[in-house]
């Protein structure tokens, strides 16, 4: 699926639809979409058919603007593409709060929805963390900056 346009001022986009039943794809939750060639988890508040393209409303994404940065970005569900734990796994973590590298990612699940990294510390612990759209700062040369909730690290 692709996202084709933005709909409206409130945050929807128009998704090109795939042969599945877009009522389904809440079922399949999260939805993935590309940004810096990493895949960000997305869920869906509310879709709606139209012909053969569907009207989305992603949560958290409220605004034309928001919408706009969706635009021609492919969406897929991990169970479509496993490339996913394969762009993640490598990656360097950095805590966006203290500047430091927490540790490698070497494990990427999905918990009902819920993304969840395993990050391998220099000492050798394992850490699980969130992965959330709204935790992402920055992604940048094979270091993703996330903004991790206290007391996790």
């Amino acid at each position: 699926m692709k996202v084709l346009k933005s709909w409206g001022a409130s945050g929807e986009v128009v998704l090109s639809r795939s042969d599945e039943d877009p009522e389904d794809w809440k079922n399949r939750e999260p939805a993935f979409i590309e940004f810096d060639g990493l895949p960000v988890p997305f869920f869906f508040e509310s879709v709606q058919e139209k012909g053969n393209r569907c009207i989305v409303k992603f949560e958290d994404i409220d605004s034309l603007a928001e919408a706009e940065e969706l635009v021609g970005r492919e969406v897929r569900f991990s169970d479509e593409d496993e490339e996913a734990e394969d762009t993640l796994v490598g990656l360097q973590v950095r805590d966006s709060r203290s500047r430091r590298l927490v540790g490698e990612i070497v494990d990427f699940s999905d918990y009902g929805g819920n993304i969840v990294l395993t990050v391998e510390t220099e000492d050798g612990r394992e850490i699980l963390l969130p992965f959330h759209e709204e935790l992402i700062v920055s992604i940048h040369d094979e270091v993703i900056t996330l903004d991790i909730p206290a007391g996790l690290i």
